[in-house]
């Protein structure tokens, strides 16, 4: 997910530096982020792992710290390895994504999120704060922030932090209680967990980014095809159990392959292996509707 996050960017605004933070890094996924020139990798230290009150242990509080650590950049836009950036013919992300750099910046203190419904009244004791979203962050780099984050965790003021949801979130909700919102029509992100999904049909599709969240549309087959991708892509039915069905869902599939297929072709066999996918299936797997 991240090689082909990183290829779209690349095509959208090549001239634009893409960097990865990474961690533990076995070769072949070393190879499959950097073939082509996709990714700068800067290498974080493990997280440690940490607790916050009665919370279950875990390193992902830290995690989003190292963001205000890229200090070399005036300005940085994170998204989430796990988003697919929908292909563009007309320019429209590049325009948004434009769009949104050219944003106000409004000081270290204030970046910008995508926004949390917070839990609903009465579920915790702890005070209610404007819950924001992890998954994009518009932010000016700064020690100081970085600093003041992990000293957070080192000294939390509260069990549970605040009443937002998540983990890391919880942390930036509490951190940023002054940040900027995005407004969600300028980067329209689309959380695909197996319902409708017409937003990505037709010539020019509705969204610009498909949040591929936990790497799966169902709770039993991945969102790449699984046994059924080679059906998938030549419009053929599949003999093992397929939820992929509608044909917006198809559609995914076919963007995926499309996209991954783009990368150097030592890369995409590699993600092929790693994904344990076979497209050369098509005599065992399928049949003609």
């Amino acid at each position: 997910a991240a090689a082909s996050l990183g290829l779209a960017l690349k095509q959208i605004d090549p001239e634009r530096p893409r960097v990865a933070l990474v961690t533990g890094l076995t070769e072949d996924a070393r190879r499959i982020l950097t073939d082509g020139d996709i990714w700068e990798l800067v290498e974080v230290p493990a997280w440690p792992m940490g607790q916050i009150g009665g919370l279950k242990p875990s390193f992902v509080y830290e995690r989003k710290a190292a963001l205000w650590d890229l200090t070399s950049y005036k300005r940085v836009l994170f998204i989430d390895s796990d988003a697919f950036v929908v292909p563009d013919k007309s320019g429209q992300r590049l325009k948004r994504l434009e769009t949104m750099w050219q944003l106000k910046a409004f000081g270290k203190w204030h970046p910008y999120f995508f926004m949390n419904s917070p839990r609903k009244a009465g579920l915790d004791q702890y005070p209610e704060y404007p819950c924001v979203h992890g998954s994009h962050v518009l932010l000016e780099p700064s020690s100081d922030v970085s600093a003041r984050y992990r000293g957070i965790l080192r000294d939390p003021p509260n069990p549970a932090f605040t009443s937002c949801g998540g983990k890391d979130q919880k942390v930036l909700s509490f951190l940023f209680p002054h940040h900027a919102a995005l407004p969600k029509d300028l980067w329209r992100s689309f959380k695909y967990e197996g319902e409708e999904c017409d937003v990505v049909l037709g010539e020019v599709p509705a969204v610009d980014e498909i949040h591929l969240y936990s790497n799966q549309y169902t709770s039993n087959q991945p969102f790449w095809g699984g046994d059924c991708t080679s059906c998938i892509l030549s419009g053929k039915a599949c003999k093992y159990p397929n939820s992929l069905t509608q044909p917006c869902q198809k559609k995914i599939v076919e963007l995926w392959w499309e996209r991954i297929m783009q990368l150097p072709s030592s890369t995409a066999n590699m993600c092929m292996h790693h994904l344990g996918a076979n497209l050369n299936n098509v005599d065992e797997a399928c049949y003609n509707k």
